[in-house]
């Protein structure tokens, strides 16, 4: 073979590498595909929730605390005075009664209800079958009538004419809907609100408890632990975290409530101030008032109680810990 043909020729074995590492490329470039695609995976899906918490959440909050900033008066017309609308709203005699009345209706509801949704959870899920499946259900429809239909429901219940429970406000001497109402607000209402919102957190609960590894749950009964036990010491340990997320989300809930109190005044006039809550007092600015302003700072108060609130339960239950060598 003469010099030429071997200067022409590749080196021994370079041909069959190349093509040997043709297929190998190609793979390669589709595990990488395929780990673009994961790690875009969790932004995709949570994308839809950043633009709503933007367009309905930040946005609003920033335009709130832009507008809490100013005062109009119709001979100065608008001013800026950052202080002075914070300094109206939180001296306003109004706000103390406003803010009782909230506070006395959140401990009773938050407190009752994070009992009954873990209790009914835990029955529901030691006994599964039918009946549990049947029971989830009955749970559930009471929280589909929210707002200011449910208030409309219990203002019927709370009236001894017309109510299926008359024989029991007949036995407390109640005669009118006015007399139920009256001095019982708070009670009612946190009645009201665990009607609509336990159903679905119950749900999630037993959901959760579903999730839980039978072999730790098998386990714990070899050992001879009663049911109460396993239910106490493996299973609520185990979901406890899921009531941080109820206490946060229904705290929320609790001390924006407006539509409840709103509604049941229209049913007995005179007896439900219309501040009686502090979503109620700022919408009394806006809307008899025209302070757009006020308004504002309120709710910008209210936001911060429950973010602040929220911070410390996430921080005193370690909501986000990661619990490392558990499958």
């Amino acid at each position: 073979m003469t010099e030429t043909e071997i200067a022409g020729r590749p080196p021994a074995g370079t041909d069959g590498r190349a093509r040997r590492r043709a297929p190998e490329t190609g793979r390669e470039a589709r595990v990488l595909a395929r780990r673009r695609r994961r790690r875009l995976a969790p932004y995709v899906f949570v994308a839809p929730y950043a633009l709503f918490l933007v367009g309905f959440g930040i946005a609003p909050a920033v335009y709130g605390f832009y507008t809490s900033l100013f005062t109009d008066d119709t001979d100065a017309g608008t001013t800026f005075a950052p202080l002075t609308n914070w300094g109206e709203v939180l001296t306003d005699y109004r706000l103390a009664d406003s803010a009782r009345n909230v506070a006395t209706y959140v401990a009773l509801w938050l407190p009752s209800m994070l009992v009954l949704i873990f209790a009914i959870a835990l029955v529901l899920h030691a006994r599964p079958g039918r009946f549990a499946a049947a029971m989830r259900l009955v749970y559930y429809v009471p929280g589909a009538i929210t707002g200011s239909a449910a208030a409309l429901l219990w203002l019927f219940m709370v009236s001894p004419q017309v109510s299926p429970f008359s024989p029991l406000l007949d036995l407390l001497g109640v005669e009118n809907a006015t007399e139920a109402v009256s001095g019982n607000t708070p009670l009612i209402l946190a009645l009201m609100g665990i009607a609509i919102h336990a159903g679905g957190w119950i749900l999630i609960v037993y959901a959760a408890l579903a999730a839980l590894p039978r072999d730790v749950l098998e386990a714990a009964v070899i050992d001879g632990a009663s049911s109460w036990q396993v239910a106490m010491r493996v299973k609520f340990p185990m979901v406890s975290r899921y009531a941080a997320l109820i206490l946060i989300a229904t705290f929320a809930a609790g001390t924006q409530v407006f539509v409840e109190p709103t509604v049941l005044a229209t049913g007995v006039p005179g007896q439900i101030s219309s501040t009686w809550s502090i979503n109620q007092l700022a919408y009394y600015y806006a809307t008899q008032q025209g302070d757009f302003g006020k308004a504002a700072a309120l709710s910008l108060a209210l936001l911060l109680v429950g973010l602040v609130v929220a911070l410390f339960v996430i921080y005193r239950t370690k909501f986000y810990r990661i619990d490392r060598g558990l499958s």
